[in-house]
């Protein structure tokens, strides 16, 4: 179309539409062929056409062009999946290509009509937007099928495309271009539409999924890694979560999965390639190999942070452009057009939707940076600890080491997200400064003096928090440790009613910890003043020597733009300390953790491991030569020394000696635990171990067994029936998918060494390490495993078995026997040719080894077999062996088990489903809901309410005396400008200063009132009612609830009440009363404003509902999951020498990281929760600030509102933004904290036992003074909901009889000690001690009148004499004559110290027998005239065991003693035994009297032990017993 010349002639013309002016003498500059020039504001405050029709729609399309470029050439590198091309394909392809028709026509337009316009940037802008369309619609064609989500360039592009049409539009509107020429107006118009749909289909309606993305979608796939850029932006990707977590309970099915580069493993593998390359370099740097590891997406939200700052000091200088604006209109004659403030409130609301938007994308990256350094922490701490040497082990207790994945990380994780503020702080106050100085000129010098001054003060407080926070880490430690093993211990704890002097042991430590607090309050205090004070003193000495040195009146347009850069520059002033504070932390946390890092670990070439031996004879392991050490810091005596051995396939060896002889740590040196000095180990094939204390896990009976391999149920039904587990099963509540609960604590000692052999046996390893499995066992089931498992003819026949025994009957099996004493081989050689030699093993099996059956002589089917002497046995054994040389010396091993194959890692549940079995543990209570208000109450009452209440009126009163000082400025301020001067500047300044320095000092009291009067006292007395209450809590809890979800309560849940949850309440409430302050200011400026606070009101309501219900969810979904973590970590390390024995580390790593991607998905979508509410929330302070800026505009004209209230009112808007995000935050971070007070309340309320002492019913001094004990009809059960255990008992045991209780595993024989010291208390009947009835009284005074030798012999952390008398009531002769009758003064005396000597973590430092005899020291320091031994000399060799029984019969022989043992022979010479059978009394009578009747349980018990000679005789050790009982009658 071809328009005549005088249409575009004259401005009223066309040529308005392009405002190419060509009058007489147009203004030419280069392409801009306009008179208003570039721009791009005109003098009107419009956008210049040259602007708008040219530059921004250039820059629009060379965004296009050249980042579409690249985009295309990154998806023609991604394969295509096919995608259905729907409506929506075809749609937005339709629209491009008309969009550049349209445009093409547009420029043929201009060159038609304007003969210059090849000349004009407007036409080439066109050209360009055209070759923009055909890339987009190129890339539009690709996303298709090679992208699952919008591409970013296309949004961008097409939302700049919309904005710069909009610019175009509002030009030709104020030119009314429309009504000189419609026709390019409609055309313009039509591509304007387009281009909006075009957006609005990108951008909002979801393309056709391919079949594959359903499939994923399925999986666990993060919304993240489909959310497009707007969606990451606006965090819109959360939203369906934020709905579902409105509508119902979140639980953990409804968690996403992480993204990508989130797991754990990706972490780890990320931060182990660096850190293996660091730690091999003279300086080694943990810090520095996980900012090559995560520095790059920190290194974005640095460059986001950047520009959030620059974003943020720019308001101060728009709201001086505000002031400005209003001034002309109240002091000028020549106002500015209306336009200017228009411009300047939407610039003042662009910008703060821009710093809203990078300042999220800031924290996000920084929070994901900080999730993933700490998983990668926690997994390589886990995958360390398991390696960790004996030297470093013994340096670093499992409290220190759950400490350093607890709180140590966590301080690593805190430093990323606060971190930034050390270099963001002072970039802010450079800034700052810069904008000052513009405004207020060399004045401006006076207060960064005030801040030089302030820097080193706060370098002093720093340095002393330093040292504090590295006492208290150690005091953490120390409590967490402490805590740690008085849970474990728990059972001998209460056996030996010490709960009183550990508790006091418990409060010593946390009162310590305590009082670092109150310290490191008043340094947080001192520090709060000196930052409350710097904005005060910074502003007073700036506007002080300005109008000292100035002439120029102290203005509003000068006092509130640098009023709004002081508040700017509080929040780098305020959080510096607290940033330096966590880098402090931090750094000690990080040094802690390098130094574990570094800690030596196990040799890589203590054991040489070869491929399985295949011929029966063949040497599978062989020492040579071997000292092997417990560490190699050489202050220990070397566990084993000069050891030469050979185990050979198909072959028994057993290794004998006294207790503490080193027969563990011969074990250890072939597994590979022990610093090997000098000689070789070499190991063929696989290795599964029974540990001497059986380690079971925290899982059914099955997967202990399973323990990671394939489950066969022919080979499975093989290995239960030969370790003696079938009747075990029956009596189980849920057979074997019985939940034994942590450490096994359901199951007896003897079921415990079972189903640790059967783990073994199941693995179908090629050589068994086996210490002492029969230790625990029965005699009659002992000679069962011999037979069907360790024997000649046993499922482990043509295995290499190394057997460490104090179990004499298991010897005439073995092809090779080893006596080990001090370290030392002393002799070692066949059955056949140690009995034949007579030497040491030979004295040993003719004086302990009274019957000893063989396999020829006893069926292994039969109970009742004869059995002969093992003196008479040799000769048996020596035709065995000739049978086998008679078949060859060496035959192939074709029978050998196939080896057990790993199973496939299941996926682990953050709540357990076990609710149908009776056995289940009890779930970690997870409340729903909002925490409820007695929670707060409780809180505040332990807080003290009248200080809480205190605090409330010192912070209404601080934040009210910082409102007033900036009122009197703002009147200052008015005075100065009406004057034109600067009056009276020392009564304004002195007044300033006073409301400066009040503020001040209020916040210095409500801070001490805060942590001295409120937050230390309830931290003490909170933890004190949750320890007290977990002390004092039946043995039924321990039973159900996992050692390690307690522990996280101590730890995690302590932390956040003692440290986290003062900041947390008083940010909450200061962000609160400063949101009031700033609404009523606002109000009283501009009234019309109130009309807006009802609508905001709601929507700030109606994100914050959607926001409470769900994050709050999310945060104790978070708070559960890492339970897990823990229990799972502190398992693994109590059972560190199985695992790697089993070669099972790399299962229980990934396990381990499992747990640890749990958490990380209920974490990471709560951290997304706080940033999809802020985003909306700082949205609506974007229109506060709008409709502040607006308004103010609005009512300017009626002369109402002066420029300084405006300023006030602006100046508290741009706070508000911060503020209303950190109120509804800091809310749900109340909530979620106060969940730990919730839980630590739980745990203060946990059913007790019965009251320690009963004041009405308390026993004589004396009591018992005769030692007689009667069960009347006496029955209970372990808990409620379980059978019972013991079912109408009814004994009369006599003063000092000595009654030994016999009867097969699970009969009901520990029941009936622990029913005695009532850790179970009676369904029915009572246990009467001298006519008392022990359910009326104390339990302090039962079983402090009692003693005992409990089964499970456990040692706490400390020295000897703590482990002996905790409360510190016997001399030093005393416990010296204690240990000389336990036959531990020898060892003791060796011991560096004496009594003093400490004792490692769980007493490792001793062996099992050592710590067995510590408990029968114990019993002899209790002058009780009750002994109870239960099984008390199971884990010690048959020597030790014989003197031992010489010192009881001594030492307690005016004493009532009842007996459990599994050798028989030690208890038949009691005066009576009691035979229990399934929990019920089957026999009970004097044993001569029993032995007579020949179909007795007790006389087959004997006959079965080989107590029984072949011609049915009674044994030589009854026959005494018999003359005595003879005499007496």
């Amino acid at each position: 179309m071809i328009l005549p010349q005088s249409v575009y002639s004259t401005s009223d013309s066309f040529g308005s539409l392009f405002t190419m002016q060509i009058a007489d003498d147009p203004v030419l500059t280069g392409f801009c062929r306009d008179t208003e020039g570039w721009g791009p504001v005109s003098e009107d405050y419009d956008f210049t056409p040259c602007f708008s029709e040219g530059s921004s729609v250039s820059l629009v399309s060379l965004f296009m062009i050249v980042l579409g470029s690249l985009q295309i050439s990154k998806l023609l590198h991604v394969k295509p999946i096919p995608t259905p091309k729907n409506w929506h394909y075809w749609t937005k392809l339709v629209l491009v290509a008309l969009n550049a028709v349209t445009t093409l026509a547009y420029a043929r337009m201009m060159v038609d009509v304007y003969d210059d316009a090849l000349q004009d940037i407007r036409v080439y802008a066109l050209v360009l937007n055209f070759f923009a369309f055909v890339v987009a619609a190129v890339l539009h064609h690709l996303e298709q099928e090679r992208a699952r989500y919008a591409n970013g360039v296309l949004l961008f592009f097409w939302l700049f495309t919309v904005l710069s049409d909009s610019i175009r539009l509002v030009g030709y509107v104020n030119r009314e271009a429309h009504l000189a020429n419609p026709g390019f107006i409609t055309t313009f118009g039509f591509s304007f539409i387009l281009s909006i749909i075009t957006f609005v289909l990108e951008a909002f309606v979801p393309k056709a999924r391919s079949g594959y993305e359903a499939l994923v979608d399925e999986m666990d796939e993060s919304p993240l890694d489909q959310a497009n850029i707007f969606s990451r932006l606006t965090f819109e990707w959360m939203t369906p979560m934020m709905k579902l977590g409105y509508e119902t309970y979140l639980t953990d099915e409804d968690l996403p999965g992480l993204a990508k580069g989130d797991k754990t493993n990706d972490c780890r593998v990320q931060f182990e390639k660096y850190w293996n390359n660091s730690k091999v370099s003279p300086k080694p740097s943990m810090v520095r190999s996980l900012m090559r590891a995560f520095g790059t997406t920190y290194l974005a939200g640095m460059g986001f942070k950047i520009l959030t700052d620059i974003l943020a000091f720019s308001q101060p200088q728009l709201l001086r452009r505000l002031i400005l604006f209003i001034n002309s209109y109240t002091d000028s004659d020549f106002p500015e057009p209306f336009t200017a403030g228009v411009i300047i409130a939407v610039s003042m609301f662009l910008v703060s939707l821009l710093q809203t938007a990078f300042q999220h994308q800031h924290f996000q990256r920084t929070m994901t940076v900080g999730m993933q350094v700490k998983s990668a922490l926690v997994s390589s701490i886990y995958r360390k600890a398991v390696v960790l040497s004996g030297e470093a082990k013994s340096e670093k207790s499992t409290g220190d080491i759950v400490n350093l994945m607890s709180v140590d990380a966590q301080r690593l994780q805190d430093i990323t997200q606060n971190g930034m503020v050390l270099w963001s702080g002072p970039f802010q106050i450079i800034i700052c400064l810069y904008s000052l100085y513009s405004l207020l000129g060399s004045s401006m010098w006076a207060g960064v003096f005030v801040m030089i001054i302030m820097i080193p003060t706060n370098g002093i407080i720093a340095r002393k928090m330093k040292a504090l926070q590295k006492i208290q880490m150690k005091t953490k430690d120390e409590r967490t440790r402490v805590t740690t093993e008085i849970l474990t211990n728990i059972k001998s704890v209460k056996l030996y009613g010490w709960e009183k002097p550990l508790m006091a042991k418990l409060t010593k430590v946390r009162n310590h910890e305590l009082d670092n607090m109150k310290i490191t309050g008043v340094l947080a205090a001192i520090t709060s003043f000196l930052w409350a004070t710097a904005p005060f003193l910074v502003s007073c000495s700036t506007f002080g020597l300005y109008v000292f040195i100035s002439d120029i009146p102290l203005s509003t347009d000068i006092v509130f733009p640098a009023l709004s850069l002081f508040n700017l520059l509080t929040f780098p002033l305020a959080m510096l300390p607290q940033a330096i504070t966590n880098m402090i932390e931090a750094s000690v946390a990080a040094n802690r953790l390098q130094n574990f890092f570094l800690s030596s670990e196990l040799q890589d070439d203590a054991v040489v491991r070869k491929d399985a031996t295949t011929e029966i004879g063949e040497e599978s392991v062989i020492i040579a030569n071997g000292t092997f050490l417990w560490d190699n810091t050489g202050k220990n005596p070397a566990a084993v020394k000069n050891a030469t051995f050979v185990a050979k396939k198909g072959e028994l060896a057993c290794i004998v000696g006294r207790v503490g002889s080193g027969k563990s740590g011969f074990l250890q040196a072939i597994l590979g635990d022990l610093y090997k000095e000098k000689g070789s180990v070499v190991v063929h094939g696989r290795v599964a171990y029974a540990a001497q204390a059986p380690w079971i896990m925290n899982a059914t009976v099955k997967d202990n067994i399973i323990f990671g391999s394939k489950f066969q149920a022919d080979f499975y039904e093989k290995t239960i029936k030969a370790c003696a587990l079938v009747e075990d099963f029956l009596a189980l509540p849920d057979g074997d998918e019985t939940i034994v609960g942590e450490k096994g604590i359901s199951l007896s000692g003897g079921q415990k060494a079972r189903l640790s052999l059967a783990r073994a046996v199941y693995a179908r390893a090629d050589v068994y390490v086996l210490d002492d499995p029969l230790s625990a066992v029965d005699q009659h089931v002992g000679r069962h495993l011999i037979d069907h498992v360790l024997g000649p003819d046993g499922l482990l026949a043509t295995k290499t078995r190394i057997l460490a025994t104090n179990a004499i009957p298991v010897l005439s099996q073995a092809s090779n026997i080893t006596m080990i004493r001090n370290g030392e081989i002393i002799e070692q050689g066949a059955f056949a040719d140690v009995m034949a030699a007579q030497s040491e093993i030979y004295k040993l099996i003719k004086e302990f080894g009274k019957k000893a059956a063989t396999p020829e002589e006893e069926g292994s089917d039969s109970n009742t077999g004869s059995e002969t002497a093992v003196e008479d046995s040799s000769s048996s054994v020596d035709e065995e062996l000739a049978a086998k040389k008679g078949n060859g010396e060496r035959r192939s091993s074709t029978s050998t088990l196939r080896r057990a194959s790993t199973a496939s890692i299941r996926r682990p549940r953050v709540i357990d489903e076990e609710a149908n079995k009776r056995s289940r543990q009890t779930k970690e209570h997870l409340e729903q809901g909002s925490v409820k208000s007695s929670v707060y109450k409780e809180y505040a009452k332990a807080a003290n309410m009248w200080g809480v209440v205190f605090f409330m009126v010192l912070l209404v009163a601080a934040q009210g005396s910082s409102v007033l000082g900036n009122v009197w400025l703002e009147h200052w301020a008015e005075v100065n400008t009406e004057a034109g001067d600067n009056p009276r500047v020392a009564m304004y300044l002195g007044v300033y200063l006073f409301f400066g320095v009040l503020f001040a000092a209020l916040t210095v009291c409500y801070t001490l009132v805060l942590f001295i009067l409120c937050t230390i006292r309830a931290a003490r007395i909170l933890h004190n009612r949750m320890a007290e209450s977990v002390i004092r809590s039946p043995m039924s809890f321990f039973d159900t609830t996992p050692i390690g979800r307690i522990i996280n309560r101590f730890t995690t849940d302590v932390y956040r009440i003692d440290e986290v949850l003062t900041r947390v309440f008083s940010m909450f409430f200061n962000n609160t009363i400063r949101v009031a302050f700033t609404l009523i200011v606002i109000s009283s400026t501009t009234p019309a404003f109130i009309i807006l606070i009802l609508p905001l009101t709601l929507l700030y309501l109606y994100y914050q509902r959607f926001y409470l219900y769900t994050s709050r969810e999310l945060k104790r979904l978070d708070s559960v999951s890492r339970s897990p973590i823990y229990a799972h970590f502190q398992e693994s390390l109590s059972g560190l020498s199985t695992i790697r024995a089993f070669r099972q580390i790399g299962r229980f790593t990934n396990v381990n990281e499992t747990h640890c991607d749990y958490n990380l998905r209920a974490y990471f979508p709560s951290i997304s929760a706080n940033r999809w509410l802020s985003v909306r929330l700082e949205f609506i302070g974007s229109v506060i600030i709008f409709a502040s800026a607006g308004l103010s505009i609005l009512s300017v004209s009626s002369g109402r509102v002066r420029a300084g209230l405006v300023g006030l009112a602006m100046s508290y808007a741009l706070q508000i933004t911060q503020s209303l995000s950190w109120i509804v935050r800091m809310t749900v971070e109340v909530e979620v904290n106060t969940v730990s007070v919730e839980r630590a309340l739980e745990y203060s309320r946990l059913p007790s036992e019965a009251a320690m002492i009963v004041k009405d019913h308390r026993p004589p001094k004396a009591w018992p003074s005769h030692g007689e004990v009667v069960f009347d009809h006496y029955s209970t059960r372990y808990r409620e909901g379980l059978d019972l255990v013991l079912k109408d008992i009814n004994l009369s045991i006599k003063p000092r009889e000595k009654v030994g209780i016999v009867g097969r595993t699970g009969a009901g024989k520990s029941s009936l000690t622990l029913s005695l010291f009532r850790l179970i208390e009676p369904v029915e009947g009572h246990i009467d001690i001298d006519a008392v009835d022990t359910s009326l009284i104390g339990l302090s005074d039962l079983r402090h009148r009692l003693a005992i030798i409990p089964q499970d012999s456990q040692a706490f952390e400390g020295t000897i004499r703590d482990n002996l008398d905790p409360s510190l009531e016997s001399t030093d002769a005393q416990l010296w004559e204690v240990l000389e009758l336990s036959h531990l003064k020898e060892h003791v005396s060796r011991m560096p110290g004496g009594l003093d000597a400490r004792v490692a973590e769980a007493g490792s430092n001793l062996s099992v027998g050592q710590r067995q005899l510590m408990s029968l020291a114990r019993a002899l320091l209790t002058p009780s005239k009750i002994l109870v031994l239960d099984e008390a000399t199971a884990a010690v060799d048959v020597e030790t065991d014989k003197l031992l029984q010489e010192t009881i019969r001594k030492e307690f022989k005016d004493r009532t003693i009842l007996t459990i043992a599994h050798r028989l022979n030690t208890i038949i010479d009691s005066d009576k035994i009691i035979v229990l059978s399934a929990g019920k009394v089957a026999e009970f009578d004097s044993p001569h009297k029993l032995l007579e009747d020949k179909n007795s349980l007790f006389y087959s018990l004997c006959k079965q032990g080989g107590l029984i000679a072949d011609d049915g005789s009674l044994p030589v050790a009854a026959h005494p017993l018999i003359d005595i009982e003879q005499k007496d009658e």
